[in-house]
């Protein structure tokens, strides 16, 4: 499929085990144009309820989360029977390129991992809209799950694999 809804899919990004994820054009009116990522549940899990039941719970967890350090959901869809996840685009890169670039200097890696803990931290406090605690643990932080924006912003992504 090439769209969904008003997106239209440029190019892959990458894969996993559950799911592939693209980079894709939000079009509306007046010539809106924005680029955004969207994660899409692979075909062949789509009709195995327990696979698409973590996909979409996915999807719930990350729309509670909201801090400038943690990767923004946008929308959860579904289209002809296949799940997707809209997220904010950003660009820039994971860690694990930029450190493959060559030494980066102590003050910014420690720079990023303060900014890595804080969005953790607000994970970990999360509540939901009850107040109930959620303790989320995102349980895969490494340096292809940090992004660094080419502002300089941090951003925690993929907490697809988080344990509530």
């Amino acid at each position: 499929m090439s769209s969904i809804g008003s997106l239209h899919r440029l190019l892959e990004l990458g894969r996993g085990g559950m799911a592939r994820v693209w980079l894709a054009m939000s079009t509306g009116m007046n010539g809106f144009r924005k680029l955004v990522v969207v994660k899409q549940l692979r075909p062949e899990y789509s009709s195995d309820e327990r696979v698409r039941a973590m996909f979409l719970e996915e999807a719930r967890l990350a729309a509670k989360l909201n801090h400038p350090n943690t990767v923004q959901t946008l929308e959860v869809a579904e289209q002809d029977g296949e799940y997707f996840i809209i997220m904010e685009y950003l660009d820039g890169q994971p860690f694990d390129a930029i450190n493959r670039l060559g030494s980066v200097p102590i003050g910014v890696q420690l720079a990023i991992i303060a900014d890595v803990c804080a969005g953790l931290h607000h994970a970990h406090e999360l509540r939901d809209l009850d107040g109930t605690e959620l303790g989320v643990v995102h349980r895969d932080v490494s340096p292809q799950n940090v992004f660094v924006t080419y502002t300089g912003q941090v951003k925690v992504v993929d907490f697809g694999i988080a344990k509530t």
